[in-house]
């Protein structure tokens, strides 16, 4: 049999061996927001995936919104490892500091209140093929963040049909039968469905019911999702990489505009 070399693998030079880097590699890479060109690249594929579906509301979401900077909030981009161009992005926001928006409009059932919550917007995808590999890999972010942080509670608004999609993931309705919530003007004048999703039953419920995407989201390994790396390197920021970043005019967003832990 020929031999090749392994995608992947590397070799250890005291015993000629060859071993695999644990992981499976994604063609995207998912990362916590850090620079201003990051969060343009966001903003970006963000307003041009909402304007597909609402283009009177596209113009309004080609500007940095105050959420997007807040101590509590934290955006995600997914980037083409081929070409580097956005292809995905979500925002989350946590109650860290003060209360999220579901909890300001509406009355949330007993055991939602008092616990640590993320309320996510802003999910966005890229135009092409591949849409539902990004949602995923945003949302593996997502659902590993939360756990680290030890948040119990993702909370989502979302139209039709991406409520569906969420509700394959294991949403459930805050509201009873069915209800809706109307999203103010600024958000383009929709009926939405309030959303929960259970951050510390999810696996043991994903496992219990053979769900598809339990090996994605629990088993396997994706070194392409950077959300710990990126968030534990927030708060330091190497000299050579200001240096960098200011030479191509480019700034540095401050750990306060990034994200609170």
């Amino acid at each position: 049999m020929q031999s090749g070399r392994v995608q992947g693998a590397a070799s250890d030079a005291s015993t000629g061996t060859q071993y695999i880097r644990p992981g499976e590699s994604l063609p995207i890479r998912v990362r916590v927001v850090r620079t201003e060109n990051q969060l343009s690249k966001a903003i970006k594929v963000r307003a041009d995936a909402y304007g597909r579906h609402t283009p009177s509301f596209a113009d309004a979401l080609r500007v940095v919104e105050p959420d997007d900077v807040d101590r509590s909030s934290l955006v995600l981009l997914a980037e083409s490892k081929v070409t580097g161009e956005a292809v995905g992005t979500l925002r989350i926001h946590t109650n860290f500091d003060s209360p999220t928006y579901l909890e300001r409009v509406l009355t949330l059932p007993a055991f939602l209140r008092g616990t640590g919550i993320a309320y996510v917007t802003r999910l966005a995808v890229a135009g092409g093929p591949n849409g539902s590999s990004v949602k995923l890999a945003l949302f593996k972010a997502l659902y590993r963040y939360c756990l680290a942080t030890q948040i119990s509670w993702i909370l989502a608004v979302a139209r039709e049909p991406v409520d569906r999609d969420l509700a394959r993931l294991g949403f459930l309705d805050i509201l009873p039968e069915g209800q809706k919530l109307r999203r103010p003007a600024d958000f383009g004048e929709v009926d939405v469905r309030p959303l929960y999703f259970d951050v510390l039953e999810a696996e043991h419920k994903w496992r219990e019911a053979r769900h598809p995407l339990y090996d994605f989201m629990v088993r396997k390994i994706h070194p392409d999702i950077e959300i710990f790396a990126s968030v534990s390197s927030a708060w330091a920021t190497p000299r050579q990489s200001r240096s960098r970043l200011a030479s191509r005019g480019e700034r540095w967003l401050e750990p306060t505009q990034i994200m609170a832990v």
